[in-house]
């Protein structure tokens, strides 16, 4: 056993997990991890060494083998991060074979839950741990042809809300780290079915040389973990938008509960005068 925190990786192999993880393991944090893709490997033992284990969301299987892989290794997680986003199918909701659209809610929701769940035993045995989600597009608007990966994202929102009321031993929270280059990027302007206002919008973007960094992403990250579950627990946080690192920002959520989490905006609204019939 070790005293050195530990941080686990689902899709470690990842854009924003490599690059997050980078940041721990400069930081004096032990790096473990999943990943999909061996071709990952070599920039992946960098920072984690052996503590790397084979996982495709799409495979029950793998999932359960990853977990039973980490919970032999003796390690204990400190930090929960999950990273995983699977942006397709880019298609309108009664244009896509619902198999497919289920499947993509299940990545970027459901099977991520169940690598939680399996591993929640695996935490350090003191102190509180930290469950980290990233949030995606849609939550305030609706991103036409992203149904699954919106609602996937969204069911995390409202997840680690509940993980709060329910788990005093967990800090869970989720982000939204806005535009970021990533490979996904990629991925959408190579699509055939993703329309062509997303196609122009994403090339904008990379065209641009803009984006948030991911220093930022990860500093807003220790933020809300240094803070506990009275500032960080059950929100969802923007990097980009919000004051994070600030002490006026950190005493308005001490001060309202409510705030960050999933809301319908006006929901306290009431007319002065009673309709008429």
């Amino acid at each position: 056993m070790t005293d050195q925190p530990v941080v686990l990786f689902s899709s470690l192999s990842s854009d924003i997990g490599l690059e997050l993880a980078r940041r721990y393991r400069r930081d004096g944090w032990i790096v473990a991890g999943t990943y999909r893709s061996a071709s990952s490997l070599p920039a992946l033992r960098e920072v984690a060494g052996e503590n790397l284990w084979h996982c495709d969301l799409d495979n029950r299987v793998t999932i359960e083998a990853s977990v039973a892989a980490f919970r032999a290794s003796g390690l204990r997680w400190r930090t929960f991060v999950s990273c995983a986003s699977q942006p397709g199918p880019l298609s309108v909701f009664f244009d896509t074979p619902f198999d497919a659209w289920s499947q993509s809610v299940h990545v970027n929701a459901i099977e991520q839950l169940r690598m939680l769940h399996a591993v929640h035993d695996c935490r350090a045995s003191e102190g509180l741990s930290d469950v980290v989600f990233f949030a995606g597009p849609g939550t305030n608007s609706a991103v036409l042809n992203f149904s699954a990966l919106t609602i996937g994202k969204m069911m995390l929102i409202k997840m680690c809300e509940l993980l709060d009321a329910e788990c005093p031993d967990l800090n869970a929270f989720i982000i939204g780290p806005g535009w970021t280059r990533t490979k996904t990027h990629h991925t959408i302007i190579n699509d055939p079915s993703v329309s062509e206002e997303k196609r122009r919008e994403t090339l904008a973007f990379l065209e641009s040389q803009t984006g948030t960094s991911f220093e930022d992403i990860y500093a807003c990250i220790r933020w809300l973990s240094a803070g506990g579950r009275h500032r960080a627990g059950g929100r969802n946080f923007s990097v980009v938008h919000d004051l994070w690192g600030d002490d006026r920002l950190a005493a308005e959520l001490l001060r309202d509960s409510s705030m960050y989490k999933f809301r319908r905006a006006g929901n306290d609204w009431k007319a002065k005068e009673p309709m008429g019939p």
